[in-house]
């Protein structure tokens, strides 16, 4: 994955990745009391005792031990098509996603977050990046990637 970084992969998914494996590395040594273990040794109980370790041990909400879950089923189903695991030990588990209720800011919250004085300047800049994400609904990672060059005159003649 991380050879194919720019051109079918993002960076962040590579590091996603990455933290799932360090979540399953984690889980093995707190479970088994060992470093790593052999891919046929992979049971649905792995599976359910690894989602509820996430969500306890780990902290994480539904949806982010979903997407841990959902990076290990991509590679368990890589080692089910070579035959190195007999079954899918995912076969019964449901990686569904709650729906999450998001509630955008009122004009009095923006209001209030546009006047904030912050004595601290790189808070004002994350400030200023989020309320510019508001007022244009691009995403962080988009603003991010801005340039200097991708600012022109828009049709109404303003830049």
């Amino acid at each position: 994955m991380e050879a194919l970084v720019g051109q079918e992969f993002a960076p962040l998914t590579l590091k996603r990745y990455k933290t799932a494996k360090e979540h399953t590395a984690s889980f093995i040594k707190w479970k088994y009391k060992k470093d790593d273990m052999e891919i046929k040794d992979l049971n649905f109980e792995f599976i359910t005792e690894f989602n509820f370790w996430l969500r306890s041990a780990r902290g994480c909400n539904h949806n982010s031990a979903i997407k841990y879950m959902s990076n290990l089923k991509k590679v368990v189903l890589i080692c089910v098509n070579n035959k190195w695991l007999k079954k899918d030990p995912f076969q019964g588990f449901k990686l569904t996603k709650k729906d999450v209720v998001k509630n955008p800011l009122s004009r009095d919250e923006l209001k209030r977050l546009t006047e904030k004085v912050f004595e601290v300047e790189w808070i004002s800049q994350v400030r200023d990046i989020f309320l510019f994400c508001c007022y244009t609904g691009l995403a962080y990672v988009d603003v991010k990637q801005l340039k200097t060059t991708d600012i022109v005159v828009g049709v109404d003649g303003e830049p």
